[in-house]
């Protein structure tokens, strides 16, 4: 998405979620700035239609009792009552996106503490009610076995817990920590 007054940006042939490739994640940015809207209800009507699995935003959505509703999958920065015309436009379409957080501190070279993550097309996006988690396509074995390890570990200390010994001695055991 850029700016509606943006007249030199490209403008995409489709509409961005006609344009949508069934059995996919939408991945959808807009200006850091931006206070609307860029997905609603009739959005997620249409990408239902199209076979869209679900969609995340580096932007704000509306009309969340719709998406939930429906059990349509909408991870969003943040959400408006605003909607997304005379906003915003869609721009481009299936090209590499750049997601940065504008609340992250910069550190002290003047850099955000957490860099920016660009996303390819195709790469793997995972959310839950904690976030968003992108893996490029090339990294998803590594990231599956570090994950399962991960995970089998984090049971192991969920036990011991749960047993009643302490973390200090739970994470030493485990975690090697």
């Amino acid at each position: 998405m850029v700016p509606q007054s943006d007249v030199t940006a490209p403008k995409p042939p489709k509409h961005f979620v006609d344009a949508a490739e069934p059995d996919s994640v939408m991945l959808i940015s807009s200006p850091s700035s931006t206070r609307s809207a860029v997905w609603g209800g009739l959005m997620t009507a249409r990408a239902q239609n199209v076979g869209v699995l679900g969609v995340v935003l580096d932007g704000r959505c509306r009309d969340l009792s719709e998406h939930r509703d429906n059990g349509f999958p909408v991870f969003a920065r943040g959400h408006s009552v605003l909607g997304q015309s005379p906003f915003t436009r869609p721009s481009e379409l299936q090209v590499p996106l750049t997601i940065s957080d504008p609340t992250v501190p910069l550190d002290e070279t003047g850099k955000p503490a957490f860099p920016p993550v660009t996303v390819q097309p195709g790469d793997i996006l995972l959310a839950d009610l904690d976030g968003v988690v992108s893996v490029p396509k090339d990294l998803l074995e590594q990231v599956v076995e570090i994950a399962s390890e991960g995970r089998r570990v984090d049971g192991l200390c969920m036990d011991d817990l749960r047993a009643g010994k302490e973390i200090k001695a739970t994470f030493a055991l485990h975690r090697g920590k």
